[in-house]
């Protein structure tokens, strides 16, 4: 169990080596879910070489068919009517800010704390084999399912605020999250937005630009650190799919006009640095793989 302390010092922090932390993060916290990485035979070879990318830049960003089996892909298919069906609800409703809500510039379609049924098609996208086992490669363990969700952004007219503003996320030393857009994003439609290398071990890890607010940095002040010509904007068309460690610097969802609706997944250890959201009604009778059952969410086959 990781302590207290440990959780605070490494809160939405970057680490630029493999330090002692990592090494009891890893080799202790999750010490089992390492060892089922290293030495389960994994069925897409292809997982290997796109954790690696990862680890080159922290982020990717394609087709859903490239980080989809073609079970994934059919249960995105579900799903994507699932949410859209209740975005058009939503939107109904939308007439500004939503003032009731943490973050006012979006509607959470599928709340990250919410309880799933067995046979959800989110859950059947989030414990993908072959997605599991690319995030697998990355962090170096067989990765815990955190949360799902389902977003709607729009234009409320106002200057960006929270997530729209350069951050990095608390979840775990290593996180892996990503985006699903069952939309067209454009430039105008709030695009995730990334800075590769920033994530722990990447080239820019150690980057701290000088900034007022405790959490959240503008693109001026990120600007006087490191110029716009190194982020990435992850604009595309419906079925695009993002993975993201987002310990590295990140933002979106300022719609400037149209809106964004997307699926979000987070992947993270055992040992997160916060508690674990999603939940599952009952376990899941489709299982093929062990890898899905370790990330399932209740499941204590690799309980640290």
């Amino acid at each position: 169990m990781l302590s207290r302390l440990f959780r605070r010092r490494h809160k939405r922090t970057a680490l630029p080596k493999k330090n002692a932390a990592y090494l009891i993060w890893r080799y202790l916290g999750n010490a089992n879910r390492t060892w089922q990485a290293k030495f389960n035979k994994r069925e897409y070879p292809e997982a290997k070489q796109l954790g690696l990318d990862l680890e080159e830049a922290g982020i990717l960003c394609g087709s859903s068919t490239t980080y989809l089996s073609e079970d994934g892909q059919s249960a995105l298919a579900e799903a994507s009517e699932l949410v859209l069906g209740l975005a058009n609800a939503a939107m109904a409703n939308v007439k500004g800010p939503q003032t009731g809500q943490r973050k006012k510039y979006l509607v959470e379609l599928v709340r990250g704390v919410s309880t799933h049924d067995a046979d959800s098609p989110l859950l059947k996208v989030a414990l993908d084999t072959k997605l599991l086992e690319i995030v697998a490669s990355y962090l170096g363990l067989w990765p815990s399912l955190y949360s799902i969700g389902a977003w709607l952004n729009y234009p409320i007219g106002e200057p960006p605020m929270s997530s729209q503003l350069w951050h990095r996320d608390p979840e775990d030393l290593k996180i892996i999250k990503v985006f699903i857009y069952l939309v067209d994003v454009d430039e105008e439609r709030g695009p995730f937005c990334y800075i590769p290398g920033t994530q722990s071990f990447g080239k820019h890890a150690n980057l701290v630009p000088v900034h007022k607010d405790s959490m959240r940095i503008t693109d001026e002040e990120m600007a006087t650190a490191i110029g716009p010509g190194n982020w990435t904007t992850c604009t595309g068309p419906a079925g695009t799919m993002i993975l993201a460690d987002t310990v590295g610097y990140h933002r979106g969802g300022y719609a400037k006009r149209g809106n964004r609706i997307l699926i979000t997944l987070t992947y993270t250890s055992g040992t997160p640095m916060k508690p674990r959201k999603a939940q599952v009604k009952e376990k899941p009778a489709w299982f093929k793989a062990q890898i899905q059952k370790a990330a399932s969410p209740g499941d204590d086959l690799l309980r640290a």
